[in-house]
């Protein structure tokens, strides 16, 4: 009885048939997955971080850029505090010019970023689109310059002689269309400082006299003296006046011989023992001029021409005394 065997290569064909029936039978599901894995070398990735500081003394700041590439600056805003930190309003008017480079601290150079004050408390507003370039680790320098003059007195007053702080933000941005940057405060001292008011010139005393250009005591122990002053709107105060006399040929500065306070009556008595204490030759005759004195310690002053002449003979106590020619 003979056996019938399947040829090995029949048995592999049909294997490799039913196993390409069963993949391209559609099922539904995934046919075939492949994944392949690999590594790839990028170079280091850093943040959008600016390097930028601010400092300085008094009215000039140093920026330095510490960055791995160059950025450029302005000011933004600016506002004042005073000694205790609290805010303070600039007063309309109040000016604030910021320059740099080689114009920094001249003051008749145009400023490149300017601030005027509306009035409010608000941080006023730097105008002036144009930042200045700043490289990295070379140091650029920028000028402040505070300016009341187009302030009115009455809004400067309640500041005369504070000593404020003017705190300017600053800003630093990335070159190009880059969105990076930063900001940091620089603070300057500033103390306001009232202007002083602008008087009309004022004349010397209208001399000679009103009424008797001299007049002596009826002892003649005594010479009376008196004179004018002007009146009327702009005319200083007077703090005092000061009878001063010197010998009569010599050119040097009048000894101080009676002072009136400014409110009384604008006459002086003097008499011949004050007239000898000033230490001068006796029985030798003196000229006498009055000085108003407008301020306290005698900073500023008007005299009045020579306008008498006095002496004291010997020890006799008497006093001579007459007017000179206006």
């Amino acid at each position: 009885m003979s056996q019938f065997r399947t040829p090995t290569a029949y048995v592999l064909g049909v294997l490799v048939l039913l196993a390409v029936i069963v993949l391209t039978t559609p099922n539904g599901g995934t046919h075939a997955r492949w994944s392949a894995t690999g590594q790839a070398h990028v170079p280091v990735m850093t943040a959008g971080r600016i390097g930028f500081e601010v400092g300085g003394a008094e009215n000039s700041a140093t920026l330095t850029n510490t960055s791995g590439f160059g950025v450029r600056y302005r000011p933004l805003h600016v506002s004042l505090v005073d000694s205790a930190g609290g805010s303070v309003a600039p007063p309309e008017g109040m000016r604030f010019a910021y320059r740099t480079g080689a114009d920094c601290g001249a003051a008749p150079s145009p400023a490149r970023w300017t601030a005027v004050a509306p009035g409010g408390t608000a941080p006023v507003a730097v105008l002036g689109e144009t930042r200045a370039p700043l490289e990295r680790d070379r140091p650029a320098g920028m000028c402040l310059t505070v300016s009341t003059d187009a302030v009115a007195q009455d809004a400067l007053r309640p500041l005369d002689g504070q000593v404020l702080q003017v705190v300017t933000e600053v800003e630093a941005a990335s070159l190009g269309d880059g969105t990076w940057s930063t900001t940091r405060s620089w603070t300057a001292p500033f103390t306001v400082e009232l202007p002083a008011e602008v008087l009309p010139p004022v004349t010397a005393p209208a001399l000679p006299l009103v009424q008797d250009a001299a007049q002596c005591g009826a002892d003649n122990g005594a010479a009376l003296l008196r004179w004018s002053w002007p009146d009327g709107p702009g005319v200083p105060a007077v703090t005092e006046w000061q009878v001063r006399v010197r010998p009569v040929g010599t050119t040097g500065a009048p000894t101080v011989v009676k002072t009136v306070p400014g409110a009384t009556a604008r006459e002086a008595r003097i008499t011949a023992k004050e007239l000898r204490d000033t230490g001068h030759a006796r029985s030798q005759d003196h000229e006498v001029l009055v000085r108003a004195v407008l301020t306290a310690g005698g900073t500023t002053h008007v005299d009045s021409a020579y306008s008498w002449r006095v002496k004291a003979p010997g020890e006799s106590g008497h006093i001579n005394c007459e007017g000179l020619p206006s």
